[in-house]
């Protein structure tokens, strides 16, 4: 009787890759030998998976109800061995059982491996510093027209009595006795799927194939120490509130050599008592008396640029917006710059003498 490779794993059979990988990983992990699971059980989940996971396979399992592999087998059958990227490698003996080589452990390995030689797939190790990211108040002047900021901030650098090297001044680099120079060490288990051999990051060296004789009294070994860093940041104009600033290099150093990360910049541009930003226009609000409303006036007004004069047209109603080309921001494409948008506000005096309430009726009885 043909095998229901859905059914063992319990998925439908129009069941994406990843419905079919998430059941596999979850019964993998019940089934495992070697967390008390059912060794018999664990097989068949892994040759349905096999199958299901392969879309040559299921294609042929779908029309046929079986698999041809080309070597008269069946889905589980064959010997042989593969590595993927990370220097792990799988070698099938008659005890594994698992299947052929091209059977895809990359993912599904990752969980339950973690008891191999510390981890499962041996990673790259990282030869880069650690992103920092502060945030930075700046004027609201200075997001519109530009400038310099200085600021400190805590850091991991380079170590100032080593340099960064781990070793103490003038001292011997030489070959690491543990890895050989290699940077790497091979660690090989064998389990009920077969032999798994593990490329790990050598911990003595930290990857770099070299030791010095003697250690940094200062940084132990690490090349880094916690500095306090003084900068200086150009502040481009027109830039808007929340928007980030890269300084490359300026992170946090690497442990044991390498590159440093990057410093991240999130600005915040504190508000001002008399603009603010709209796009890339600024705008303002300017009292008017009433006597200028009505007859109109020349004014000074205070802008980010120093003082200009501003014509109040004649029956300047409170509300009217005056624009002023060329007085906004920066635009933040790099061409051309916004306007100052003058919102006016009419003042009425709250008391009046008489003679401004006998112009006040002369002017109702007018129709005004």
């Amino acid at each position: 009787m043909a095998k229901d490779y859905y059914k063992t794993l319990g998925v439908a059979r129009n069941a994406t890759k990843e419905e079919i990988k998430k059941k596999y990983r979850e019964l993998a992990h019940k089934h495992h030998p070697d967390k008390g699971g059912d060794e018999a059980r664990f097989k068949e989940v892994n040759e349905a998976y096999q199958v299901l996971s392969d879309e040559r396979k299921r294609n042929q399992y779908d029309q046929y109800g079986h698999v041809f592999d080309g070597s008269g087998g069946g889905a589980g059958a064959g010997q042989g061995g593969f590595e993927w990227p990370g220097g792990f490698r799988v070698d099938f003996g008659q005890e594994g059982g698992a299947g052929s080589g091209d059977f895809d452990f990359t993912d599904v390995f990752d969980d339950f491996l973690g008891g191999f030689g510390g981890g499962g797939r041996a990673k790259a190790r990282s030869k880069r510093g650690k992103d920092i990211q502060i945030e930075l108040e700046i004027k609201f002047e200075e997001s519109i027209l530009g400038g310099k900021k200085e600021f400190s901030f805590a850091r991991l650098g380079r170590c100032g009595r080593c340099e960064g090297s781990g070793g103490e001044p003038n001292t011997k680099i030489k070959e690491c006795p543990t890895c050989r120079g290699q940077g790497s060490v091979q660690k090989t288990q064998r389990t009920i799927l077969g032999s798994f051999t593990q490329v790990a990051t050598c911990q003595e060296c930290h990857g770099s194939g070299k030791r010095p004789e003697s250690l940094c009294s200062h940084c132990r070994g690490r090349g880094v120490e916690e500095i306090t860093e003084n900068l200086e940041v150009v502040i481009p104009r027109g830039i808007n509130n929340g928007e980030i600033l890269k300084i490359t290099g300026k992170g946090e150093a690497s442990l044991y050599g390498g590159t440093p990360g990057d410093l991240y910049i999130k600005l915040r541009v504190l508000p001002h008592p008399v603009f603010r930003r709209q796009g890339d226009d600024i705008i303002m609000h300017l009292p008017l008396k009433l006597s200028q409303a009505i007859l109109g006036d020349m004014v000074d007004v205070e802008t980010l640029d120093g003082a200009i004069q501003l014509k109040i047209p004649e029956g300047t109603q409170s509300g009217d917006i005056l624009k002023v080309r060329g007085k906004g921001a920066f635009s933040s494409s790099g061409y051309g710059r916004g306007a100052l948008l003058i919102e006016i506000k009419v003042e009425i005096p709250k008391k009046a003498g008489r003679e401004i309430k006998d112009i006040a009726h002369k002017l109702k009885s007018e129709g005004f």
